[in-house]
């Protein structure tokens, strides 16, 4: 059974090469592809998420993350396309 993710961010902080946005509808729909499986989906950001993800600045510090990782509170992360991440990152746990 895979552990509950613990927002440290591990997973996300070099996946800029792997996850990318083909086209988007402004800052809340994505058109995304996850080169390594092939996978294409469709990502939407609503909410707390949104302002999160319009607050960029914050992960110049990380310039390899997955362009829809952002920091959270003490030091975690947080995923802003949670709800609608790609299978590989739904499949991923901690070890």
């Amino acid at each position: 059974m895979a552990d509950p993710c613990n927002r440290c961010g591990k997973c996300c902080l070099h996946m800029r090469r792997y996850m990318l946005v083909e086209r988007s509808i402004g800052d809340t729909q994505h058109f995304c592809h996850f080169i390594l499986t092939k996978e294409r989906f469709f990502a939407r950001i609503g909410g707390e998420d949104l302002v999160r993800f319009r607050d960029s600045d914050r992960m110049k510090q990380y310039p390899d993350s997955c362009p829809f990782l952002r920091p959270g509170e003490d030091e975690s992360f947080h995923c802003t396309i949670y709800s609608f991440r790609p299978d590989h990152c739904r499949r991923f746990f901690c070890a």
